[in-house]
């Protein structure tokens, strides 16, 4: 039996469709979405959701570390740019320079290429120390797929 999830929000148009044996695949797995956008959060939530994700949030850099370091989520997904333009790359390396959460992949989300026009290689990797970085915005399909990738790893 399948499922449609209708979802309106300001960046993130789309329909996703998926069944139930699809929506328990990753069950468990917890996901930490730090985004000052709380429209793009609470979308990517509902989808990451949809297939059984624990989803926290936080909506600012330091109040996602600490969060980080109380839960120990199975994946950080970063906003760039929050309180400063650069939030999102200090609290990355925070993360990958803490011993006990340095292990916990990051997917940084940037929205500094459409904004900059700076598009970032894989020449920056060393620097950003994140696992992955997408474009915002990110489409359900594309997103899952990343996060399924990063956790598994």
């Amino acid at each position: 039996m399948g499922f449609i999830v209708f979802m309106h929000k300001r960046r993130f148009d789309n329909v996703f469709r998926y069944t139930r044996n699809d929506a328990m695949e990753d069950s468990m797995a917890k996901v930490l979405i730090i985004d000052d956008d709380a429209d793009l959060v609470e979308a990517m939530k509902i989808v990451l959701e949809s297939r059984g994700y624990e989803v926290d949030c936080a909506y600012e850099g330091d109040t996602g570390f600490e969060k980080a370091r109380e839960g120990r989520p199975d994946l950080v997904i970063l906003d760039v740019m929050m309180k400063t333009k650069d939030q999102g790359f200090q609290v990355s390396y925070r993360l990958k320079n803490d011993p006990e959460l340095s292990k916990i992949p990051i997917m940084l989300l940037t929205s500094v290429g459409r904004e900059t026009g700076f598009v970032f290689s894989k020449e920056d990797e060393d620097y950003l120390r994140a696992d992955e970085i997408v474009e915002k915005p990110v489409k359900p399909g594309e997103l899952l797929d990343k996060v399924k990738r990063l956790i598994k790893r």
